[in-house]
């Protein structure tokens, strides 16, 4: 079940970047980004929860699959709590 949820996870992933690409390549759209940033939500949501007995792929495509989200929480963690974690000085 783990590598289903893996498999569905890697594809939701994909079609939110390409999501991204299109806002840029068609123009912006509201609906486009929060489905692109819903799918990310959802990736890290679904992902198969760690075991011990997880291989070095798995941990691999995590940091790979995860990273969006990531990325995305930080950003929004550092303009809502004004925190070091973005740092938009220029």
């Amino acid at each position: 079940m783990d590598d289903f949820l893996a498999v569905v996870a890697i594809f939701i992933s994909c079609l939110s970047g390409y999501l991204v690409f299109d806002l840029f390549y068609t123009g912006f759209s509201w609906s486009v980004l929060l489905s692109a940033i819903g799918g990310f939500l959802l990736v890290h949501i679904i992902w198969p929860k760690k075991h011990d007995s997880d291989s070095a792929w798995y941990d691999a495509l995590e940091y790979i699959f995860d990273f969006p989200y990531r990325f995305i929480a930080a950003c929004i963690r550092g303009v809502l709590k004004g925190g070091d974690a973005v740092d938009l000085d220029f």
